[in-house]
Order: structure tokens, then sequence, then C-alpha cells
């Protein structure tokens, strides 16, 4: 059965594309879109979004990716987009602990992938690179190369601030209060912010869309994180920022790194890309954290990089 797409006039699907249903391990929905194109001469793009994020958000970078002549899938993470909430809540970004994001990677690998063109390469960004970093060192085969946009490899926290929400997230955690929002958190999604307020991208026009796909479909809408989610987050970041852990991972990546990132920590991409083996670290001058949604500028540093890194 085909699953919904939010359509408006300022965001176009690219043409060829489906939106289906996936049922992971444990009986969640999950959403997915494909543009599926056995004769794509240069195989597939497998595109994971961060946190938050939906697939009508990329149909600008999906249409890009098919005028290089690629295949594309990309899903909705559980808990976000039009794939399954977690809680009663919608609006609370929540998980038990990111081993069920893997499980849920690896369901989409395995019952959906085959049937794409060869060679498979990964793109991802922020919670989708925590993610599929994950999968990169539990399946080497999967991808001949990945590519990161601002991945979720540490938080952008003074020293000082970083312990005491550490303190606070296991305290709660301790507690019971799993399911409640971070302490400041609520139900606002990001795209609900006035753009004057944002810290995402410096391009108005872009987030515009964002702010409209909302409004059309209030569903596409997430709010802050739950203290599950952040201590699980916390979890994740400890052990891939592991050396002998980030060695291990065997896959070509590049990351790409937002100048002005003001939610991922600099650091964090600096420390993956000198222990990860075949890593190439480029730096997005002028960019926010949503490299994939700023200013023409700061996309073309991207998509130069995206495409040196691909041809080898």
């Amino acid at each position: 059965m085909n699953a919904p797409v939010v359509l408006i006039p300022e965001n176009p699907m690219p043409p060829g594309g489906e939106a289906f249903w996936l049922g992971a391990d444990d009986g969640a929905r999950l959403r997915y879109l494909a543009w599926k194109d056995d004769a794509a001469p240069r195989g597939t793009v497998f595109l994971f979004g961060g946190r938050t994020e939906f697939a009508e958000k990329y149909f600008e970078t999906i249409g890009e990716l098919r005028s290089r002549g690629f295949a594309v899938a990309t899903l909705d993470w559980r808990g976000q987009g039009l794939s399954e909430r977690m809680l009663d809540d919608g609006r609370k970004g929540h998980i038990d602990g990111f081993p069920a994001f893997e499980r849920d990677l690896a369901r989409f690998m395995s019952q959906v992938a085959p049937s794409f063109p060869k060679p498979w390469i990964a793109l991802s960004h922020s919670m989708g690179g925590q993610i599929l970093l994950r999968g990169l060192r539990a399946h080497p085969e999967w991808f001949s190369r990945a590519v990161f946009s601002a991945p979720m490899f540490g938080l952008n926290f003074s020293k000082r601030m970083e312990r005491a929400i550490r303190a606070i997230v296991t305290l709660l955690h301790a507690l019971g209060q799993d399911e409640r929002y971070v302490p400041g958190g609520n139900a606002k999604a990001n795209d609900e912010v006035p753009f004057e307020e944002n810290i995402l991208t410096h391009d108005e026009r872009r987030y515009a869309v964002l702010q409209a796909l909302t409004r059309a479909e209030p569903k596409l809408g997430l709010g802050a994180a739950t203290v599950g989610w952040l201590h699980a987050a916390f979890r994740a970041m400890d052990e891939a920022a592991r050396p002998a852990w980030l060695a291990s991972v065997e896959t070509p990546v590049l990351i790409c790194e937002a100048a002005g990132d003001k939610l991922v920590s600099s650091l964090a991409l600096a420390h993956a890309a000198s222990h990860l083996p075949q890593a190439t670290r480029v730096i997005v001058p002028e960019a926010g954290h949503e490299i994939l949604i700023e200013r023409d500028p700061a996309r073309a540093v991207f998509w130069e990089a995206f495409d040196r890194f691909v041809e080898g």
C-alpha cells in the first residue's frame, strides 16, 4: 500500500517518486520514498535525515541527485516524519535507545535496498549520520562510500555546560523520566520558530518552505527531544567516539562540517576524521547546521565536495 506524501506548490516532488510503508521488526510502521530507476547510470543514493526531519524536506536535494544520474531512496526514522510515533504525544522526539534506529536501518537495507542499482552510496545529515556510522561499522558491505552532512558525532556545548546537562539527564533517566521533554523543551517544532530566531540556516526562502510543509501537515512537526532520547544519544556518541571503534569503520567517508554550526561539535568531527581510516573532511563556509537547505554558495561547496568524492 502506498503511503501519503505532503505536496505544496513551493516544494514540487521530483518526478517518478513513490511513497511506501515498511514494517519494522517490532511492527512499527515506517515511511520511505523511492525514485527507483533500474537504468540509473551511477547507482543509488540512500538518504538519511536528521532528528525531526522528513522526506519532503529533501525534495530539492533529491532532484539534484536525480540530475546526477542516481536512483534515490529515503527513510523517515521511527518517531518522526510520517513514520509511527513512539509516544501518545506525537510531538515528543523519543527513542529508548539507538539500537532501535540501527534495527530499522538494517530492515530497510535488507527489505528495500536490494532492488536498487549499485553502487550504493549513503548520504546522511545530523542524527542520521550517527545512525549511519553505526551501520557502516556493522555492515561494511552496504555502501561503497558514505557522505555526512554535519553529522551528530558530538554536541556543541562547552565542557561545563555538557557536564551539567549530562548530570541532569542521568538523574532524570534514573528517576524514570525518560518520556518527559528535556528541561526547557516543548512541543514547538524547529520549523515553527520564526526565521530570525532559527539557528539552522541563513536561507529564508528554503526555511519558509519547511514552515509551509509543517503548516500543510502538522503531523510532520516534531518538538524537543525527550530525556530518553538525549540519554540514548549521549551513550551512542560516547561509544562511537572511541578511537578503536572509529578505526574499525572501513568505508570511505566524506565529512562536511558547517562552519557556523551551533548544534554539532567541530572538535568531535575533527576527532572522528582523524581516527576513521578513510576520511575526508571539508568545512563549508558561512553554513549553519542545515547545509543542504543553506544559501546557494554554501550548497555549492557541498556539491563540489560530493561530486569529487563520489567520483573517487
